[in-house]
This record gives structure tokens, C-alpha cells and sequence, in this order.
């Protein structure tokens, strides 16, 4: 198994608010999407990805685990929102994985992303589920995929780490088969780059680092409005 993270701050926003972790040991991965002002973003994905390296996971049971630890980092979020006016209202999506032979256990809040891509059969296929409100729109199918790419409040998250006590997690678990890709990203390359695209740039190239150069550098190219964080895990590379 081979992967590789890439994040860059874009080509519009001064900082990065985007964080990622990565613990090769148990192949856990996550991104995180930090939303706030004052910088307070920045600190909301830094206390997601700080406690995804502090966790103790129950490999056993990975599901719980991710649960746990979702739930773990809304706390504190919500705790550090309370104590700090300057942090008033921040939050972050969250995007993990935890691949564990033939499976991937994942749990998603909020707009960024968790991709399978097959290279027998060319596709990208989303698992995760997006809390938005064009997300909300695409589902009820009031919008085509196409309207959905250029909504125009295709921003607005309607789930996020540090808002809100109660979450329903996007939780779940899938085969992954032995020519699969991974990808984990944050709408900085998701609201950049259509699905046929990322599709074309996973055919051609075959190995984990090209495919994510090539897609961090199609996000700035098309724009780069704003963070861009990503993981390609390649499932049967060595």
C-alpha cells in the first residue's frame, strides 16, 4: 500500500486552514476542513488532527473507534468555541478512513470527501455522503449532478465538527477490491474538478504520488478559490 498527501493553501486564501493526519501503522487517514474567522478554522481541523494522533483505537472494533474519536474532537472544539471568544463558531469538516484487510471503515461530517476508484472499470464512485445543502438537493434529486458542481450555495455545510452537540455521522464500512484507489480530499479539489476529470487523471497515471500531484495542480490551474487538501492511497501498490 502506498499513499500520498498533498495540501496547499490555493491560489485566493492567505492561509491554510486545511490539516490532515496519516498513522501508517493502523492505515488511518483523515482531512479536515477548517470554517471560522480569526484564523479559528485553522485551529478546529489542528484539534482534529491532533486527536486522531492522540487516540487509542480499538482496531477490533473500528467503527466505534471512529465514532469515538468524532465525537471526542466535537467536544473539544465545542469546549475551546466556549472558552475563547475569538474562537467563537469554528468548526471543521472531517473526513477518516481506517483500511483493514479487504475493508475501509470510514466516517465523514460535513462537504469534504471520500472517493473509491477502480481501474478495471474507470469509475470514481463517492461512499461518503455530503452534509450540505446542495448535497441535501442533489439526493432529493431537485438538482442534476451538473447544477450541483455550480450551485451557487453549494458552500453552505449543514453539518460540521464544533457546531452542534448532536451529529449524525456519514459512518460506514465497504469492500475494497485490489485494483481500488483511495481518495480523501476537501472541496478546494472537489468544487475544482468534475468527476470525469478525476477519473481521466486517475486512468492515466498508475502510480499514488503522479495521480496526486496532477490533481493538486488541476485544483490551482481551475481556479485554486480555496484550500486543497488530498490523499491518494494507492490499495495495491508496494
Amino acid at each position: 500500500m502506498r499513499f500520498k498527501a498533498l495540501t496547499d493553501k490555493g491560489n485566493k486564501r492567505s492561509t491554510n486552514e486545511d490539516n490532515f493526519y496519516i498513522d501508517e501503522e493502523i492505515n488511518f487517514f483523515m482531512v479536515a476542513d477548517g470554517m471560522g474567522g480569526h484564523a479559528a478554522g485553522e485551529v478546529a481541523s489542528q484539534i482534529a488532527a491532533s486527536f486522531a494522533a492522540d487516540f487509542d483505537f480499538d482496531l477490533s472494533n473500528p467503527l466505534a473507534s471512529l465514532s469515538s474519536l468524532t465525537f471526542s474532537i466535537n467536544r473539544e472544539i465545542i469546549r475551546k468555541s466556549n472558552s475563547n471568544q475569538e474562537y467563537m463558531g469554528m468548526g471543521t469538516t472531517f473526513a477518516a478512513v481506517i483500511i483493514q484487510d479487504s475493508k475501509i471503515y470510514y466516517v465523514n461530517l460535513g462537504d469534504s470527501r471520500i472517493y473509491l476508484y477502480n481501474r478495471n472499470n474507470r469509475e470514481l464512485k463517492k461512499i461518503s455522503k455530503d452534509h450540505s445543502l446542495v448535497g441535501k438537493l442533489l439526493r432529493e434529486n431537485k438538482i442534476t449532478e451538473a447544477e450541483a458542481f455550480n450551485h451557487p450555495q453549494k458552500n453552505i455545510v449543514t453539518q460540521a465538527l464544533g457546531l452542534d452537540d448532536d451529529l449524525d455521522l456519514d459512518i460506514g464500512e465497504i469492500k475494497v477490491a485490489k485494483d481500488d484507489y483511495l481518495l480523501l480530499c476537501t472541496d478546494g479539489l472537489s468544487d475544482m474538478i468534475k468527476k470525469s476529470k478525476i477519473e481521466e487523471i486517475f486512468f492515466k497515471n498508475n502510480q499514488t504520488e503522479a495521480i496526486a500531484e496532477q490533481l493538486l495542480q488541476e485544483s490551482l490551474t481551475s481556479g485554486g478559490f480555496d484550500n486543497i487538501t488530498l490523499i491518494v492511497v494507492g490499495y495495491s501498490e508496494e
